[in-house]
C-alpha cells in the first residue's frame, strides 16, 4: 500500500460525500466532507482539544481521521489496492463494521461479490421508509465506485 493509494481513494470518497449536510433523514446526522459531528467530537478529544462545530472543520483533519478511523481501522492498509479502495469507501459510507460482512460475502476475492453484497445491503436499508429517499444517490455511488475500480 502506498500514500499514492489512499489519497487516490480520499479523491474518490470526498467526490461523494461532499460538504456540509444536516438533513433530518440522515442516520448519521450533521456531516461535512462526510464526517459526522460525533466522529469529530470523538477525534478532537482524543487530541485534548475542545469540540467545535464540524461545519469548521480542516482538510487536514478530514484526512487524519479518514486515514486512521477507515482506512488503518478497516485494514486497507493490508489488502490489494482494488479491495483497499473498495473496502475504505465501504467504512466511510456504511462503517467500518461492514466491510468484514462484505469480504465474508466475496469470500475474499471476489471483487464482484463484495459489491453485490453493498448493493443487498444498501436495498435492506432502504426497506425503512425514511431511508428510501437515499437509495438513487447510494446505488450511483456504487456504480462510480465499480467504474473507478477499473482504473486500479
Amino acid at each position: 500500500m502506498t500514500d499514492d493509494l489512499f489519497n487516490k481513494a480520499l479523491g474518490f470518497v470526498l467526490k461523494w460525500e461532499g460538504g456540509f449536510v444536516d438533513n433530518p433523514n440522515d442516520l448519521g446526522g450533521r456531516t461535512n466532507k462526510g464526517i459526522t459531528q460525533s466522529t469529530y467530537n470523538a477525534y478532537l478529544r482524543n487530541k485534548g482539544l475542545a469540540n467545535k462545530d464540524v461545519k469548521l472543520i480542516s482538510d487536514n483533519e478530514v484526512k487524519d481521521i479518514y486515514y486512521n478511523n477507515y482506512w488503518l481501522a478497516a485494514g486497507c492498509d493490508r489488502m490489494t489496492d482494488k479491495f483497499a479502495v473498495a473496502c475504505f469507501d465501504t467504512a466511510v459510507n456504511m462503517g467500518v463494521g461492514r466491510v468484514d460482512e462484505f469480504l465474508k460475502a466475496a469470500e475474499w476475492i471476489s471483487i464482484d461479490k463484495f459489491l453485490l453484497a453493498r448493493a443487498a445491503k444498501y436495498n435492506e436499508f432502504a426497506n425503512v421508509t425514511s431511508q428510501r429517499q437515499f437509495l438513487h444517490g447510494w446505488l450511483n455511488r456504487l456504480f462510480d465506485l465499480q467504474k473507478f475500480l477499473e482504473t486500479i
